[in-house]
């Protein structure tokens, strides 16, 4: 076994070479090196996610929301997924159903103001505006000097 042989079936290599290419926008390359992990490690939750996040920056959200789903029944507590999952089917239009996912997620990781905010948005949205007060009074609870706001408005611009 040479040098190179170590790399060649690495899953956690191929795993880092695709994140490194979907961090400089290099999608369709990152989603070759996803793939070659998952083909060692098919039951990477963390592969997956990956995955699933390339397929969402290239605005293919059906292939996301499956890999998303698949990311969610090999780790059913994997926060990112849900709130990711949550983001998705806003943009698809249901974002009542979307509702669920951030729930979820705030069971899970219940100080993440990111998700507090945008269940605050979504909630003013759907024009439950009491509801959507406390949730923005949560959020700003736990990010006082607003450092996630603008991350949210963000997120969901073109949205709402």
């Amino acid at each position: 076994m040479g040098f190179l042989d170590l790399f060649r079936n690495n899953a956690l290599y191929y795993n880092n070479k695709g994140i490194e290419l979907l961090n400089e926008d290099y999608y369709h390359e990152a989603l070759k090196f996803f793939d070659k992990a998952l083909r060692i490690h098919p039951d990477s939750d963390e592969i997956r996610y990956n995955r699933a996040i390339t397929f969402w920056k290239l605005g293919k959200y059906h292939k996301a929301i499956l890999e998303y789903d698949m990311v969610l029944d090999i780790n059913p507590y994997h926060s990112g997924a849900l709130f990711d999952l949550g983001i998705i089917i806003v943009y698809v239009g249901k974002k009542l159903d979307s509702l669920d996912f951030f729930n979820q997620a705030l069971v899970l990781d219940p100080d993440d103001a990111l998700i507090w905010y945008i269940k605050g948005f979504l909630l003013k949205d759907l024009e439950r505006p009491n509801d959507a007060l406390e949730c923005i009074k949560i959020a700003l609870k736990l990010d006082p000097e607003l450092k996630l706001f603008e991350k949210a408005k963000k997120l969901l611009e073109n949205v709402f």
